[in-house]
């Protein structure tokens, strides 16, 4: 089922969570909405100022005790503050994670946000009027702003960021491979095929995709699936260096017993 990403706050964050329901215990993501609607705020700011805005932002750090990874990660842990069931039960979050969660909390207050990039980096952005706004870096809570003199915020003006607006469907695709790969580390292949095949169903047709899944179909010993991937990455990409091994691998994989899939 292809997703469109327009919801914001809470309806946001419970689409994220059915879609990672794919690839994680029914039982994880279930705890995780019962932990966020205890911490998240609970309605929207009745004004949206910088003092209201200020206080999701500690609430969010200091209160709910959202942060990155406070030490290196086991093998066998990497991959789980990238899932956002793990991050809101243990409030510890990959980088990636932290803007989402961040996004939906002062979405969930009110707040008209969005993500962008400035220097590499991603900022949440909060738009406080027409011609105020507030960027947010998730990953240490600091912020910059551009406000008027009125708001007597003297000291936190500043001049417009030359930001990069960013496709939130597309950012998410980002955390999706992220957790496929990790996924993969650790061996859960079926997992990782999850992965895939929803952001296959988000970008219909993509051969380097098809490519991906035909991999792990070989690996999972679903030979007939991957074959059909292979054949058509070939199809869609003749020109691609890797297309004489996966030839080979085609006629290796066809000599083996095809079971219907």
């Amino acid at each position: 089922m292809k997703f469109e990403l327009k919801q914001q706050g809470s309806a946001l964050l419970e689409l994220l969570l059915a879609i990672e329901q794919q690839w994680t215990d029914v039982a994880y993501i279930q705890q995780a909405k019962a932990s966020w609607s205890a911490i998240a705020p609970a309605s929207a700011e009745k004004t949206l100022t910088m003092s209201t805005l200020a206080r999701q932002i500690d609430s969010f750090y200091r209160d709910a005790f959202f942060t990155p990874p406070l030490q290196p990660l086991l093998i066998e842990d990497m991959h789980q503050p990238t899932l956002l069931s793990y991050a809101i039960t243990q409030r510890e979050a990959d980088p990636l994670v932290l803007v989402l969660l961040l996004l939906c909390w002062l979405q969930q207050a009110g707040f008209h946000t969005d993500l962008v990039r400035y220097k590499g980096e991603y900022l949440v952005q909060v738009h406080l009027s027409t011609v105020e706004k507030v960027w947010v870096d998730p990953y240490t809570g600091a912020w910059q702003c551009l406000l008027n003199p009125e708001n007597g915020m003297a000291l936190s003006l500043t001049q417009e960021l030359a930001t990069q607006a960013v496709d939130l469907s597309a950012f998410c695709a980002d955390l999706w491979q992220l957790q496929k790969q990790l996924l993969l580390a650790l061996g859960k292949r079926e997992q990782a095929l999850a992965v895939v095949q929803h952001l296959l169903e988000q970008k219909p047709g993509d051969p380097y995709l098809h490519r991906e899944r035909g991999l792990l179909s070989e690996l999972l010993d679903h030979w007939s699936l991957a074959i059909r991937d292979y054949q058509y990455f070939i199809e869609q990409k003749p020109d691609d260096p890797s297309n004489e091994h996966m030839k080979q691998q085609i006629h290796q994989l066809s000599s083996y017993p095809q079971w219907l899939h």
